[in-house]
């Protein structure tokens, strides 16, 4: 068996050990049999009762949706990593460098600023306005990237910087303007990340766009190792460029959007995690991905545990705890490379 294909199953068992210990553990004082109890309970088969109904809400409708979001969004935010730093060339690319994710916040922004659960924009809801801000910036940033005869990742980077800057402007002007504090306070909130208002209904959509996202990502992994090599080989080689792009932009945007506009701004995970994915398998895509993507998930999974117990009874923000993870762990991986000195 193939090194990758261990660590693949590796890191699935221990997805899978992760998601009750991550139910077990929270501010609430529940014991690990009383999660037991609650899974036997939902079990069709098992015919299993349960006395304490609170126990069922703490952990079936609150812990568990939110761990199992929390894997869906680390593998993909680390899968669109691994796509980006192959589509841009650059190690330091993640994907929120092209600006998606200050698309989604500035709408997200917008949504909760000025307007209310019984308006037009609020009925269709914040994470909807972020999907959107998402994918329209991603649309803007193509366009106007593209605009030259060729594609250039130079521009693409460059163009990505610069409207992400506009929408983050943009953003703090809403905030500057909105309403009242508590407008205030969930923007910022929404903006540091967080999956402490999640629930089922928010599952199926995310886990159908990163598994249709994996299995494109996977099928292109050929692609994606002949564009990492440069323009010019690929071209020699005969990958259609523009073609790859437009799939590839598409698709990220895609991922993030959905991501996004359910877990708010979670920061460098696309970042380190295909860093670390690679210091165990390599840069082969075709093994990058899907190490990256169950890495992505488990990273994830701690992450947000983590989060609610470190200052329990209050959740940290989880966005806060990647970056305060990923900025230390990313400079020591450039310097183990040797370029930061």
């Amino acid at each position: 068996m193939k090194k990758y294909k261990k660590i693949c199953i590796v890191l699935f068992i221990l997805i899978l050990i992760s998601i009750p210990l991550s139910t077990f553990l929270g501010s609430a004082n529940i014991t690990f049999s009383q999660v037991i109890d609650v899974y036997k309970y939902h079990l069709p088969f098992a015919n299993a009762s349960l006395e304490d109904m609170g126990l069922n809400s703490i952990i079936w409708n609150i812990r568990l949706p939110r761990t199992i979001v929390a894997v869906i969004v680390g593998s993909g935010l680390a899968m669109t990593g691994c796509i980006m730093q192959a589509l841009t060339g650059n190690i330091m690319a993640e994907p929120y460098t092209l600006g998606i994710q200050s698309g989604a916040g500035m709408f997200a922004a917008f949504s909760i600023a000025f307007f209310d659960s019984v308006s037009p924009i609020g009925i269709i809801g914040t994470n909807t306005m972020a999907f959107l801000g998402a994918m329209l910036v991603m649309l803007s940033v193509y366009t106007i990237s593209s605009r030259s005869k060729s594609f250039s990742r130079s521009n693409l980077i460059l163009v990505g910087i610069s409207i992400s800057m506009l929408c983050s402007a943009i953003t703090q002007l809403i905030i500057a303007f909105a309403p009242d504090n508590s407008k205030v306070r969930g923007i910022v909130f929404w903006m540091m990340g967080g999956l402490g208002g999640i629930h089922w209904e928010d599952i199926p959509f995310s886990l159908i766009v990163c598994l249709t996202g994996f299995a494109i990502s996977f099928f292109l992994s050929e692609q994606l190792n002949i564009i990492s090599m440069g323009k010019e080989t690929a071209i020699i080689l005969g990958v259609k460029i523009n073609r790859l792009n437009k799939i590839l932009l598409l698709l990220v945007s895609i991922i993030v959007g959905a991501l996004v506009s359910i877990s708010g701004s979670v920061g460098f995970v696309g970042l380190i995690i295909p860093h670390l994915a690679r210091r165990f398998i390599g840069a082969n895509h075709k093994e990058l991905i899907p190490v990256s993507t169950l890495l992505g998930g488990l990273f994830l999974v701690w992450a947000d545990t983590t989060s609610r117990i470190i200052v329990a009874p209050k959740d940290l923000p989880i966005g806060v705890l990647t970056s305060l993870i990923g900025v230390p762990f990313f400079l020591f991986i450039m310097k183990k490379r040797g370029q930061v000195m």
